[in-house]
């Protein structure tokens, strides 16, 4: 069997919440305990396997338990029930700032962490330079870090946990806090982390990247471990679930075409709906990539119309068009049209 670095056996965390929350000792002492206190549980029965050497991704939407699994990862918190081992030497870059004390310098605080992290002085002062180098902090490594921006956190935070050789890195996508020149160095250096052998967690939105970076991904939801395995299954299923509450909420697809005040042109043809159909045939409200889409044109053309061309321009909702394609540069002959139609393009 492949040896583990972390070992997650039904984990729950729970945490108590009220709404009439004592803020302080004379709050409690004056009004008494909070009468009306409820039991949230963050994760409930999560298991995972994680073995040596993998990089393993977490998904889910915001609030699905995410930042709650890697905090009991790293025994920032303990879990109200189940078993949670990691083996090996630990560090993690969870929140920003994170393990900085903010009136030491950043030389300082990489002396700090490495100390709470076990390493000896001279190993602390072997990576030092290193860490420097990597951030790119410059001069301002001799300031205090309270001075610094979200930037230069993000900066020395990833620097010191990369540098301090631990076995299991856990990540909770600061690294996005950074500019795009450091986010490529962190990428290039998670990948060499890799080839090291090194276990790496990490949360993160961007689907895209967890699917190039990832062996395998666990998805959340509600604290409830939903799919498990290799990333792009589990990331298939997740947008799945994404895309159906989005369609869930979202008007029609069929989109009618009979603002004349949006229309221009001669007239002669008129479009009367779109529709983006599956690959069964049914209506969709959006597709994942690489699955089959159709898009289906209805037309009314009120005078014959010899060899038209047809055209689909696709633009992001941000305003830019990411595509255009016509009848005309796929060399696809319509011939005459008359009266109502359709056309499908499918991609």
């Amino acid at each position: 069997m492949t040896p583990l670095a972390i070992e997650v056996a039904g984990v729950g965390k729970r945490f108590r919440r009220s709404a009439d929350r004592r803020t302080s000792l004379k709050e409690l002492i004056v009004r008494g305990r909070s009468r009306h206190v409820e039991d949230f549980w963050a994760l409930r029965d999560v298991s995972l396997a994680i073995p040596k050497g993998s990089v393993y991704g977490i998904v889910g939407h915001n609030g699905s338990g995410k930042s709650t699994l890697l905090k009991l990862m790293a025994g920032i918190s303990r879990p109200s029930e189940g078993q949670l081992h990691v083996d090996g030497r630990l560090a993690a870059l969870i929140e920003l700032g994170a393990g900085f004390h903010p009136d030491l310098t950043g030389r300082d605080n990489i002396r700090l962490n490495g100390s709470i992290l076990g390493l000896t002085k001279h190993e602390v002062a072997s990576a030092a330079d290193e860490i420097i180098e990597f951030s790119g902090l410059g001069d301002f490594i001799d300031e205090p870090v309270k001075n610094y921006s979200s930037g230069m956190y993000v900066r020395l935070g990833f620097s010191v946990a990369v540098h301090m050789r631990p076995d299991v890195l856990l990540i909770d996508e600061v690294i996005a806090v950074g500019d795009e020149d450091f986010q490529r160095k962190c990428f290039d250096h998670l990948y060499a982390l890799r080839k090291s052998g090194r276990t790496i967690i990490v949360v993160s939105h961007s689907t895209t990247m967890m699917a190039s970076l990832c062996d395998e991904i666990a998805w959340l939801d509600h604290g409830t471990l939903m799919a498990q395995g290799s990333s792009d299954g589990v990331i298939e299923g997740y947008l799945q679930s994404v895309n159906a509450v989005e369609a869930a909420g979202s008007r029609p697809n069929r989109e009618s075409a009979q603002d004349d005040a949006r229309r221009s042109g001669s007239g002669q043809v008129r479009m009367s709906s779109v529709e983006l159909l599956g690959a069964d045939g049914a209506p969709v409200a959006s597709c994942l990539s690489g699955a089959e889409l159709r898009i289906r044109l209805a037309f009314h053309a009120h005078e014959d119309v010899e060899e038209p061309v047809f055209a689909i321009a696709i633009r992001h909702e941000s305003g830019p068009v990411v595509t255009v394609v016509t009848t005309r540069v796929t060399n696809d002959r319509v011939g005459r049209l008359t009266g109502p139609g359709r056309v499908d393009y499918v991609q």
